[in-house]
C-alpha cells in the first residue's frame, strides 16, 4: 500500500496527525489519515474499529485499509465539511445530525468529540461523522449516567455549541 500520491492535505494539522488526499496508480482517491509516530497502534485500531461499526451503519466513511506499522488508515474521501458548506442550519441537516446520534446510541459508540469539524459530506451529499479518537464503547455505567440517548445528551450538545462558533444554529 505505499504506492499512492499525496494530492493535498485535508484541513488543519489535528492532535493525533494529519489528514490527506491521496490518488492510487488506478485513480482511486482516498483520504489517508497519517497518525503521529506517538500514537499508539492500539489506540489506532480501537478508533478503526468504532469507525467500521459506523460506516456498517451508513454513518462514517468507509474504511479502505489499515497500515498499523506505518500508522495510517485509508478511508471513503469525503465531499465538503459542513462548515464550509452550510451558513444556516436546515431541517435536512438537524434530521441527519440527530438520525447519526441516535444510530450511535443504538450501535454502542459514544462518539464524545464535539469539533464540528468532524460533521462533514459525503458524495452523495449525505452527512457523516468522522474522528473516533475519542469514542467509547456505551456500558452501563455510561448508560446510567446519560440515560438511553448518551450522543443526543453529550455528542449532540458538544456540537451544537461548536458549530454555534461557525454561525450554524441548531434546534
Amino acid at each position: 500500500m505505499e504506492d499512492f500520491t499525496i494530492i493535498n492535505q485535508l484541513g488543519e494539522d489535528g492532535k493525533d496527525g494529519v489528514v490527506s488526499l491521496v490518488r492510487f496508480p488506478n485513480s482511486l482517491e482516498a483520504a489517508m489519515k497519517q497518525y503521529k509516530k506517538t500514537k499508539s497502534t492500539k489506540m489506532i485500531q480501537k478508533e478503526v474499529d468504532f469507525q467500521r461499526r459506523a460506516a456498517e451503519a451508513g454513518i462514517a466513511p468507509e474504511i479502505m485499509h489499515v497500515d498499523l506499522p506505518n500508522r495510517r488508515i485509508f478511508m471513503e474521501k469525503m465531499s465538503a465539511r459542513v462548515v464550509d458548506e452550510l451558513d444556516e442550519s436546515d431541517e435536512r441537516f438537524e434530521r441527519e445530525l440527530k438520525e447519526i446520534m441516535l444510530k450511535l446510541d443504538e450501535i454502542g459508540i459514544l462518539h464524545n468529540d464535539g469539533n464540528p469539524l468532524n460533521l462533514m459530506f459525503d458524495a452523495e451529499d449525505n452527512l457523516k461523522i468522522i474522528d473516533f479518537g475519542l469514542s467509547k464503547k456505551i456500558t452501563k455505567a455510561v448508560r446510567k449516567k446519560w440515560q438511553d440517548q448518551p450522543n443526543v445528551k453529550v455528542t449532540l450538545h458538544m456540537l451544537k455549541r461548536g458549530l454555534k462558533k461557525y454561525g450554524i444554529h441548531v434546534n
